[in-house]
């Protein structure tokens, strides 16, 4: 989802491995420090535009090496899924997320609002 209106990015971080993966635009605890925290071999980078950061992304993507990798039974994990003792454990390696249509299409709606969005480094 874009900012709100009138409101500055932060940046842009892409996440290729996390508890949710891509490009987000607040590190804090309710995005970035969320997905990633906890996730063995997490990876994260910020970049100071959009378009930098969806690049960088897609080129992950493109290579196989996004991996969605939610906690069982934390805000990432799918609503239907069963979490119960006899679930296994997490995987110590992130699995492969890529077969989504619909997560392409929302990255080409979010590319034109997003590009508006320039971050300086200080």
């Amino acid at each position: 989802r874009p900012p709100q209106a009138g409101l500055k990015p932060e940046g842009f971080w892409v996440i290729i491995v996390g508890q949710e993966v891509g490009v987000f635009y607040c590190w804090s605890v309710a995005d970035v420090a969320e997905r990633t925290h906890f996730v063995s071999g997490s990876i994260q980078k910020r970049y100071p535009s959009f378009q930098q950061a969806l690049h960088a992304y897609t080129v992950k993507y493109n290579e196989c090496s996004v991996h969605a990798v939610p906690i069982p039974g934390g805000p990432f994990w799918p609503m239907n899924s069963p979490v119960s003792p006899a679930s296994p454990p997490p995987p110590t390696s992130p699995t492969l997320s890529i077969d989504s249509d619909d997560l392409w299409s929302q990255v080409e709606d979010l590319s034109d609002t997003m590009s508006q969005y320039k971050f300086e480094s200080t």
